[in-house]
């Protein structure tokens, strides 16, 4: 029992460690609101995500 709460305790610490670095990570820096997306990041439109299946 000891090793099932141990387990939902790291559990629950990474998802909430993992989930606030993607929080943070998908903020633009101040001064980038209106900034353009640089080139090399891929743009997906509704047409391809519907072709490759992800939804």
């Amino acid at each position: 029992m000891l090793l099932y709460f141990g387990l939902l305790t790291v559990g629950f610490i990474a998802c909430v460690v993992l989930g606030s670095l993607a929080w943070y990570a998908s903020k633009r820096p101040a001064g980038w609101e209106n900034a353009e997306t640089p080139g090399w990041v891929k743009k997906l439109g509704v047409a391809q995500i519907q072709t490759t299946g992800a939804e």
